[in-house]
């Protein structure tokens, strides 16, 4: 199945605007809802490599966090989510989990300033002395971790904001984790991912 084919299908499973289903409409499964096969999407995922497999998210773990100077988390998130995002760079963040979290995520660099805007949706409350934070990648032999930082709840569900004015266009890969109030500064438990890509 070509990538772009298969980004289509998962944004339609994880955003809601379809479902790949099994059982289908078949007259013996009326009444019966339908479910949809996760797992499946899931491993065709890191198989065409649109999600981490599990050696690169041991090599996120491990990659340290690349020091950014120019980079600020923003918050108040409002503004940034009333821009007009569209003909951005943006990612479908599927839910590797298997749960129904959801997410999308827009980059972009303007006149040396790189905004980068996530929208997370269906996200459980976090744990007493946990946090949802962002982290931008740039995967490869030469992986590079930036933090985009803790993750705000909205009136709407959850937001990410980083801006920079370095040019982090090559961390083209998103990742929403979960983490521990311990002070590490590294990202553990991995809910939402994706690719940014420049819309066609």
């Amino acid at each position: 199945m070509k990538k772009t084919a298969f980004l289509a299908l998962l944004v339609m499973v994880f955003v809601g605007v379809g479902c790949l289903v099994n059982g289908g409409d078949r007259p013996d499964n009326q009444g019966t809802t339908p479910t949809i096969d996760r797992d499946a999407i899931l491993f065709e995922a890191r198989k065409s490599g649109l999600i981490m497999d599990e050696n690169e998210v041991a090599m996120m773990a491990q990659a340290g966090l690349t020091p950014d100077p120019t980079g600020r988390v923003v918050e108040p998130v409002d503004n940034y989510l009333e821009m007009d995002l569209k003909g951005w760079p943006a990612a479908a963040l599927a839910d590797v989990t298997g749960g129904e979290s959801y997410g999308i995520a827009h980059a972009r660099l303007l006149n040396g300033k790189f905004t980068f805007v996530a929208e997370l949706g269906n996200l459980p409350e976090p744990a007493g002395g946990y946090f949802y934070q962002g982290w931008l990648v740039r995967r490869g032999e030469q992986m590079a971790v930036v933090s985009t930082g803790v993750v705000v709840k909205t009136q709407k569900g959850y937001a990410n904001v980083y801006t920079s004015l370095t040019d982090l266009t090559e961390y083209d890969f998103y990742v929403l984790t979960l983490e521990s109030d311990d002070g590490v500064d590294l990202p553990a438990e991995h809910i939402l991912e994706g690719g940014i890509k420049t819309p066609p």
